[in-house]
C-alpha cells in the first residue's frame, strides 16, 4: 500500500482538501447546499424526489466529497420515503378491507375509482425504481470507496502451466523455459475479490459515469450478471460482466464487455453518447484493468448491430474473440467497417489486443450498438 501522504492543511469540519482548488470547491458546494436546505424543505417528499432527481441527471453538480454526502442524504431521505409511502398503502388497504360494506357505485365512481388505482399504482412503481435505482448506485459507490482497501488475506496465485502433481510425471517435468511465473494479483482488488471470486477487473472511462467492476460467471449460467449485482443480489441493472467464452488471464485477441442499456444512466445507459463523432473523439480513452495488469485502450469504431437468428448466415461481432490468423483478423476487420456508423477507416493491425463494449441500442428491433477499442498501453 501506499506510505501515509503528509497531513493535509485545508479544512471544513471534518473534511480535509490536499488542494486549494480542492478547498474552494467544497465552499461553493456548501453554498449551493446552504441555499437549498435555505429555500426549500429537504424532508417533503415530493422535494427530495425532484433534489435527487436533478443530481442524478447532473442539473445540480457538486465537485466535492461534501456534495456527495448531500447526495446521499437526499437519497436515504428518498428512501425512506418511499418504504413509508408503501407501508402507508398497505395499512390503508387492509383498514379497507377490514370496514368493507356493499355499495354501489356511479360508473363516474368507478371510473374515478380506476384513475386513482393507477396513478398510486404508477407513483409506487416510480417510487420502487428510483429506490432500486438509488440502492444501485448506492452499492457502486461502496464499491469504489472498497476499491484498493487493504486485505488481510493474501488471494491465489494464477499460473497458465498446471503444476507437475496435476498434470505431468515427475520425469517429464517441464524445463524452466516453459514454467510460467505466478500472476500476482494487484493489491487495490484482493477485499472486492474475497467478497466475489468472479471479479474480473474494472471498466472506467475518465469524464463519464461509467466506473464499475467486472465480472465473469460460468459457462452454465453466462448471463447471469445481467440481472444480479456484485453481491448477487437481484438487480435489474444488472453489473457488467465479460463474455463467459472469454479467457482474460492468456489474454483472447478480443474481451467483450457487456453491460444494460439503462435510462437512469448507471451500467452502460451512457454509451450511446459514441453515436455523436464530437463525444467520441474527446472519451476515447478506456481503461480496463484486470485483476493482474493495468491497461489502457483507445477507441477506433463505434457500430450498430442487432441480434441474429441461429439459421442466419452473417456476421456477428460478438461471436468474433480470436483471431486465427491474419486472414481472419481481416475478414473481421471489413466487417467491422460495414457496422461503423462513421465510415472512417479503422486504425488497427494484426496482433492488436482489442476490447469490445457491447450493449442494446433501441433503433431497430433486437438492437445492439458496440464500442471497439484497442489496446495502447
Amino acid at each position: 500500500m501506499n506510505h501515509k501522504m503528509e497531513e493535509k492543511i485545508y479544512k471544513i469540519g471534518n473534511y480535509e482538501f490536499e488542494t486549494l482548488r480542492e478547498y474552494r470547491q467544497a465552499q461553493e458546494d456548501l453554498e449551493k447546499i446552504k441555499y437549498i436546505t435555505d429555500e426549500l424543505d429537504i424532508y417533503d417528499p415530493e422535494v427530495a424526489i425532484r433534489l435527487y432527481t436533478m443530481m442524478r441527471d447532473k442539473k445540480i453538480r457538486f465537485r466535492s466529497e461534501i456534495g456527495k454526502s448531500f447526495f446521499w442524504c437526499i437519497s436515504d431521505i428518498v428512501a425512506d420515503n418511499t418504504q413509508n409511502l408503501i407501508e402507508e398503502q398497505i395499512a390503508r388497504k387492509e383498514a379497507e378491507k377490514s370496514r368493507r360494506m356493499p355499495f354501489h357505485f356511479t360508473w363516474q365512481q368507478l371510473i374515478g375509482i380506476v384513475c386513482i388505482v393507477i396513478a398510486l399504482a404508477c407513483f409506487a412503481y416510480y417510487a420502487i425504481s428510483e429506490y432500486q435505482d438509488y440502492r444501485a448506485a448506492k452499492m457502486q459507490q461502496d464499491l469504489r470507496d472498497k476499491l484498493g482497501a487493504e486485505s488481510a488475506v493474501s488471494p491465489p496465485d494464477v499460473t497458465g502451466t498446471q503444476t507437475a502433481e496435476e498434470g505431468t510425471q515427475a520425469e517429464e517435468m517441464p524445463t524452466e523455459s516453459e514454467v510460467q511465473e505466478p500472476l500476482v494479483m494487484l493489491e487495490e482488488y484482493t477485499t472486492l475479490y474475497q467478497e466475489n471470486p468472479e471479479l474480473v477487473g474494472w471498466l472506467r472511462i475518465p469524464d463519464t459515469e461509467i466506473d464499475y467492476p467486472v465480472m465473469q460467471s460460468s459457462m452454465e449460467e453466462p448471463d447471469y450478471y445481467l440481472r444480479h449485482d456484485f453481491a448477487k443480489n437481484d438487480d435489474s441493472n444488472g453489473t457488467l460482466f465479460i463474455d463467459a467464452r472469454n479467457d482474460y488471464i492468456n489474454r483472447d485477441t478480443n474481451i467483450i464487455i457487456y453491460g444494460h442499456n439503462m435510462k437512469s444512466g448507471m451500467m452502460f445507459g451512457s454509451l450511446k453518447k459514441y453515436l455523436d463523432a464530437e463525444y467520441m473523439n474527446t472519451h476515447k480513452t478506456i481503461e480496463f484493468h484486470t485483476l493482474y495488469e493495468k491497461n489502457m485502450y483507445e477507441v477506433i469504431a463505434v457500430g450498430l448491430s442487432k441480434v441474429q437468428y441461429q439459421d442466419e448466415q452473417t456476421f456477428r461481432y460478438y461471436n468474433f474473440l480470436n483471431a486465427d490468423s491474419e486472414e481472419s483478423f481481416h475478414e473481421y476487420l471489413n466487417n467491422i467497417i460495414q457496422l461503423s456508423v462513421f465510415g472512417e477507416e479503422i486504425d488497427v493491425s494484426y496482433g492488436d489486443e482489442l476490447l469490445t463494449l457491447s450493449t442494446c441500442n433501441s433503433y431497430t428491433e433486437d438492437g445492439r450498438m458496440f464500442v471497439l477499442a484497442k489496446k495502447v498501453q
